[in-house]
């Protein structure tokens, strides 16, 4: 199994939603989506399943994004073949302009069409209502989404001009081709009723045509004059055009086709002793006679009649979701994007901070640039000699060649992952902070001393915070943002409370990780107990390592150095009897990933 988080659905799917401005929770046992929020539960790791997950997300954030629910409301007064076909179209819509805005949605939307709709389909008992929806939704994907649905479409193109008429059918396809240019969910309403009016629409005739099918004398093989292989020409309206949605021409269909698919009259043109005039004016009567009465039919299915379409992509690919949910894998804590700290205490904090922060820049950028620095040593071998000590040789000094050093340089992303869980608010005795006010202001320290360090990106979060949806973090600092940004936002100044989810809040702190610019990644947790779940804190800090983050702990008060062994491995935390030694401590492990990044 691939445990890598690069191509984990949390991490994907969370900036899938944030470029849209949109929610997702994770957890529970099934996908859907309310008041904005997209709910999925966390399934089996395989690529098939990984795409619909992302799919089904792309699908959602695009009604939220592009939809308005207005209007499926007024489309919900009508006939129930309204709103199904109103909502098959807005689909295609909405997919196509997901596509165009978001490149990286291609892939999964394809495949989640084709793992939701493809399939043959038994077209002998379809339905006319049926036939008609399941007709646009399928060369609409394969036609202007360009979905891998090709053969289920020409099936069904096939099937249409036999039962609408070719005509028909080609008006339909052409008025379905303009769905993807429509500016919003209302132009697709109009679009909706502007198909179903070509129902009411004679079939068209052409005399041209008509005599085009008119036996050969010499042949005697009806309307399909015989080509140098001996075998019947294919006339338009037989099947072998696929009568696509970018056809909008009409000139290849056969005017002799009735709304069954039959040619000609009552018969065949080469037998019926009346000739074509009497054989076109059969046809004519009943394409006419169809087409008043295939509007109606299809307006008149009842909600059970429509049972045998398809049904829409979303609620599908929601049940191919549900059956593959994995409940053993920690759920991602979302993220609360709005300031999480008092401006009061948030003030208080961020000044001793920066206090205790003056010494320790100075120690960094002294200790970057010793390392960035070009050294020059003296060999007794090279390639390029040092004149200035040539005079040297006489007396047995033979370290006359120079040898430079290569440059060092940093390049590394720094994530500071905090517990703000309840217990950092008990007070010592004899002590006038709380942990969580130390620890803020050590995290201040360490933020603010590496500010302007060139290579160097830095972000920190808190955890665990109420987001109004299960277990959240607070973002303190972004990857992209400077502290002092952070500061006037008042992120500072945390209220301690809740437990220690620490396995859900490492999957957003990780996605930051990832996302930030340099090449050397790496998280310190800070906490003061064992986490909620030691089991899946675990298998989360294994799979940052698989994905190249390394992760450091630097843990007091109650915390149980056997957790911290199994959880975070040898020589990767720290514990501290006094909680005065913390700013220390992060001093001390920023200095070690740098000189090593370096």
């Amino acid at each position: 199994m691939n445990n890598s988080l690069q191509t984990a659905l949390p991490i994907i799917a969370r900036y899938y939603c944030d470029d849209l401005g949109v929610t997702v929770v994770w957890g529970g046992s099934q996908a859907c989506t309310r008041n904005n929020v997209i709910y999925l539960p966390m399934i089996e790791a395989s690529p098939t399943m990984l795409n619909v997950a992302l799919g089904y997300t792309a699908h959602e954030s695009a009604h939220i994004k592009y939809t308005d629910s207005t209007v499926y409301d007024k489309a919900g007064l009508e006939p129930p073949f309204i709103g199904k076909f109103l909502n098959l179209l807005e689909d295609i819509r909405i997919e196509k302009r997901m596509m165009t805005d978001h490149y990286s949605t291609i892939h999964p939307l394809a495949v989640t069409a084709q793992e939701v709709l493809g399939g043959e389909s038994d077209l002998s008992g379809m339905t006319e209502a049926v036939l008609l929806h399941d007709g646009c939704l399928l060369v609409g994907r394969a036609k202007l989404l360009n979905q891998p649905l090709q053969r289920e479409a020409d099936n069904l193109i096939f099937k249409m001009r036999e039962v609408f008429g070719p005509g028909r059918s080609t008006k339909i396809f052409g008025l379905l081709n303009q769905v993807t240019d429509l500016p919003d969910t209302e132009a697709v309403y109009q679009l909706t009723h502007r198909i179903l009016d070509v129902l009411d629409e004679d079939e068209p005739e052409d005399d041209q045509s008509q005599q085009q099918n008119q036996p050969s004398p010499n042949s005697g093989q009806g309307s399909n004059p015989p080509d140098q292989s001996g075998q019947p020409q294919s006339q338009p309206g037989d099947g072998t055009d696929d009568g696509s949605a970018t056809d909008e021409s009409g000139g290849t269909d056969d005017p002799n086709a009735k709304a069954d698919g039959s040619s000609g009259g009552a018969g065949d043109p080469g037998s019926d002793p009346s000739g074509p005039d009497d054989a076109q004016t059969a046809g004519a009567s009943a394409g006419q006679g169809a087409a008043g009465k295939l509007k109606q039919k299809i307006l008149s299915a009842t909600d059970a009649d429509l049972d045998d379409a398809k049904s829409d992509i979303g609620g599908e690919a929601a049940k191919l979701i549900g059956q593959a949910v994995d409940h053993s894998s920690p759920t991602p804590a979302s993220v609360v994007k709005d300031a999480v700290g008092s401006s009061i205490q948030g003030g208080i904090v961020v000044q001793n901070g920066q206090l205790a922060s003056m010494g320790l820049r100075q120690v960094l950028n002294g200790l970057i640039q010793g390392s960035r620095d070009a050294r020059v040593s003296l060999r007794r071998t090279g390639s390029k000699i040092d004149s200035s000590r040539l005079a040297r040789v006489r007396v047995g000094e033979n370290r006359i060649f120079r040898q430079q050093e290569p440059v060092q340089r940093t390049n590394a992303a720094i994530e500071i992952l905090l517990d703000g869980s309840a217990s950092m608010d008990s007070h010592d005795k004899g002590k006038t902070k709380a942990p969580l006010q130390i620890a803020e202001e050590a995290t201040v320290a360490i933020l603010t001393a590496l500010e302007g360090i060139a290579g160097v990106t830095t972000g920190a979060m808190v955890f665990p915070r109420n987001g109004g949806h299960g277990t959240a973090v607070g973002i303190l600092k972004r990857h992209d943002q400077r502290l002092v940004g952070a500061i006037q936002e008042g992120r500072f100044g945390l209220k301690a409370t809740g437990s220690t989810p620490l396995a859900n809040a490492i999957w957003p702190a990780a996605g930051d990780l990832l996302r930030a610019k340099g090449e050397r990644k790496v998280m310190f947790v800070i906490t003061d107990g064992d986490p909620d779940n030691a089991d899946q804190a675990k298998a989360m800090v294994g799979r940052c390592r698989d994905s190249g983050i390394d992760v450091f702990a630097v843990a007091f008060g109650t915390a149980n150095t056997a957790k911290l062994q199994d959880v975070f491995g040898k020589d990767k935390w720290q514990f501290l009897s006094d909680l005065g030694e913390l700013r220390a401590a992060l001093n001390g492990l920023v200095q070690q990933v740098l000189t090593q990044a370096a």
